[in-house]
């Protein structure tokens, strides 16, 4: 392939993902101001955050039948115009319930952000560049969630929040426009459309492999997601007394190591092809970074973004989770196997993201415990998920 016509592959699949991590951690400096503006309480802030990803889980299967069916550019250029809609209506909306709707339409639409890229790389690369390339698309696509921490704070700073989303609604059209002048590569040309059979969904559901797997996909990712999308700002200023600036300054820097994150592991995957020891390795880093967040004790500002910067980091490895469903599966149903086992992926975030805020609201706000006490608890939850989740991952086969 031209190495100019794949610099225009990557840079437009990388620009859909941007969109996606965007619009999923826009929230993340956001919403303290939104929940003063409407009076949210913290259940009502978990769900405003969560529906995103619950109705991104739900759009999985139905676009893993679509994706491998047909041409996945076509399926990605419908869909960005529902992130355009969701993206429009959030802009313009001045009640809670609008922001809800708009953040499912939303998670709809950015359903396909990430599986529609990794789909165009398995038809269009072999197995053994598809963690190389896509390291690389997500790296430069995670940009997006740096975008949505001092960048796009400052932005807010100007012109508030409902305005900033209504300006950056428009660059999503100009994406869509874009999209059409995507390569024509028939290797995207669907075969047959035979792919509407469920028949592969059984196999894919009763596999061993992809059942210990599907743990560590609800729950890694979630681990560093429910994090940076949402609860860490509310976290360092609940508890730690942080002022915005400080919150957008250490959110973009854990944005920006999930980047190099993502480029990293890219790397390393080529290097040691150990899928699991890197896999389990990194999750139970994360498990203890997670715990580091419950020492109370300390206030200091250098700490907590070196350790957000390492969350970032290390977040990053489902990227290789990805790899690792992507071997054990044929290429004739990986758009099946990537979009159900995504389906779980951000059905955990949904769950970690609202169970947080149930939880805070519970304890917190409804029965008295200190607020210190209430996020301790919540982090408990999440480490107790990724080493349980770890147990199951260790039972898998590595090809």
């Amino acid at each position: 392939m031209m190495q100019k016509k794949l610099s225009l592959i990557i840079i437009l699949l990388s620009s859909i993902y941007f969109i996606s991590q965007f619009s999923r951690a826009s929230l993340g400096v956001v919403v303290i101001d939104i929940a003063a503006d409407l009076n949210l309480n913290s259940e009502q802030i978990g769900r405003l955050g969560g529906v995103f990803f619950l109705s991104f889980a739900l759009t999985q299967v139905p676009l893993g039948i679509m994706l491998d069916a047909f041409n996945p550019v076509k399926i990605i250029i419908y869909m960005m115009i529902i992130v355009f809609s969701g993206s429009f209506l959030f802009g313009i909306a001045d009640n809670y319930s609008l922001l809800i709707l708009a953040r499912i339409l939303q998670g709809i639409g950015c359903g396909v952000c990430l599986m529609g890229p990794l789909v165009v790389l398995t038809k269009i690369f072999g197995a053994k560049d598809f963690a190389l390339y896509s390291g690389i698309v997500m790296g430069l696509g995670g940009l997006g969630a740096l975008f949505a921490t001092e960048p796009f704070f400052y932005i807010v700073s100007l012109v508030g929040w409902g305005s900033a989303f209504y300006y950056f609604s428009f660059l999503i059209l100009i994406l869509i426009f874009l999209l059409y002048l995507f390569p024509k590569e028939k290797k995207l040309q669907a075969k047959n459309k035979t792919n509407f059979n469920f028949k592969a969904f059984k196999k894919i559901l009763f596999n061993k492999n992809f059942l210990l797997m599907l743990p560590m996909s609800m729950f890694g990712y979630a681990s560093a997601a429910f994090i940076l999308t949402l609860w860490g700002g509310k976290f360092l200023s609940a508890v730690h007394n942080f002022t915005i600036e400080n919150i957008s300054l250490i959110l973009m820097f854990m944005a920006l190591f999930w980047t190099l994150g993502s480029f990293t592991y890219g790397y390393i995957e080529k290097k040691i092809n150990n899928k699991k020891l890197i896999i389990t390795f990194s999750s139970l880093t994360m498990a203890f970074l997670i715990s580091l967040l419950c020492i109370s004790i300390i206030n200091n500002k250098t700490f907590f973004l070196i350790l957000f910067c390492l969350l970032g980091f290390f977040g990053a490895f489902t990227l290789i989770l990805i790899s690792h469903y992507r071997v054990l599966f044929e290429e004739a149903i990986i758009g099946k196997v990537l979009t159900t086992a995504n389906l779980f992926n951000f059905f955990g975030v949904f769950i970690i993201q609202w169970l947080t805020g149930i939880i805070i609201f519970n304890l917190n706000e409804k029965y008295g415990f200190s607020i210190t006490t209430s996020y301790n608890i919540a982090f408990l939850m999440i480490i107790v998920c990724l080493l349980i989740s770890t147990i199951f991952y260790l039972r898998t086969d590595e090809k």
